[in-house]
């Protein structure tokens, strides 16, 4: 039996790594007694998979991950013993079987929704920030240095992985956009790439503070149709 569940992860615990959710998860699933299946060999690991994975810092309110459980199991009592043995931070918010030939969440997922909220030194105004995102999204070329560790840095195109960007607020010297970015194994865009870019192209953001970034949501993007992973799972 396959599971789909829907996770939100809050300020509690945004500072925890993937590998200690993991942890967490599978800790979870044993005290509640679910039937998770374990890989075969020396060390056997829960059959738990994840969307993309969340960057340390970042809260979401929409987070993806599959189960496989060895028996049947009522999808109910599944979220609900689940989040008896979650700590504070971490909630199971929806969950489906699917079926058991669906693709792997990692396979289909290629875009994510976040809010992000900056800090600057000096106010801006409202009509010069719109300004700024419009000539952003008619740019066909944004070219942006990735550093990657133990590896030669990578300079890249990110304007194609921008597919919308919206200015929510600007309030004295916060600003607060909305992103739809892509993510994924066929390319993931990090939030604080995107700000950089900012700051190397607009005078006016050079001094741009990432102070909050929430996930909002992921689909899977088919041209210009967007899926949430409930849905693709029965397409």
């Amino acid at each position: 039996m396959k599971i789909r569940a829907k996770m939100a992860k809050g300020d509690e615990v945004k500072f925890i790594s993937h590998l200690n959710l993991m942890n967490t998860l599978t800790r979870a699933l044993r005290r509640a007694r679910i039937p998770i299946k374990f890989s075969q060999g020396y060390t056997p690991r829960p059959a738990i998979s994840f969307g993309s994975a969340l960057a340390v810092g970042v809260v979401s309110k929409s987070e993806y991950i599959d189960f496989e459980l060895e028996t049947d199991f009522s999808v109910k009592k599944f979220k609900e013993d689940l989040n008896e043995e979650l700590p504070p931070g971490i909630r199971i918010l929806k969950v489906k079987e699917i079926p058991e030939n669906t693709k792997s969440l990692m396979a289909v997922i290629n875009a994510a929704r976040y809010r992000i909220e900056l800090k600057m030194e000096d106010t801006i105004d409202k009509s010069e920030a719109e300004e700024m995102l419009a000539d952003f999204l008619s740019r066909d070329e944004i070219m942006i240095i990735r550093k990657r560790r133990n590896k030669s840095d990578r300079e890249f195109n990110l304007r194609p992985m921008v597919f919308e960007l919206e200015l929510l607020d600007v309030i004295d010297k916060k600003v607060v956009v909305e992103a739809l970015i892509q993510t994924g194994s066929s390319g993931n865009l990090r939030t604080e790439e995107l700000v950089r870019a900012f700051q190397q192209r607009y005078p006016v953001s050079d001094d741009f503070e990432l102070t909050q970034v929430q996930r909002l949501g992921l689909y899977v993007k088919r041209g210009k149709k967007l899926l949430t992973p409930f849905e693709a799972a029965v397409e």
